[in-house]
């Protein structure tokens, strides 16, 4: 399996925030909640909406189209409106303390 340097540092993503990233083609959200990291794919899985500033409550992001959450730590959704997990990513924190994806 392939780790993938994102380049952005630990440090510049707050609590509660959501950065999207390309890497090896692939759209990645990474999700700080509560001070750990997540990767999932950027495309909830009910309507295909991009997971982009979607809130972040607990380890629960919704999807800023119709509100479901999924738990960042599985991808697994909640509520009725679709049963598809999200493809989700281990991160890692490198040693320059910028954020690392393992892609595969």
């Amino acid at each position: 399996m392939a780790t993938t340097d994102t380049l952005i540092l630990a440090t510049d993503i707050t609590n509660s925030q959501t950065v999207a990233v390309t890497l090896d083609g692939k759209n990645i959200l990474i999700c700080n909640a509560n001070g750990d990291f997540y990767a999932v794919a950027n495309l909830c899985t009910h309507q295909r909406a991009v997971l982009t500033g979607g809130r972040i409550r607990n380890c629960f992001l919704a999807c800023p189209l119709h509100g479901v959450r999924f738990d960042l730590r599985t991808g697994k959704p909640l509520g009725e409106l679709t049963r598809v997990p999200l493809k989700t990513y281990d991160v890692s924190l490198a040693d320059n303390g910028n954020l690392q994806i393992e892609l595969d």
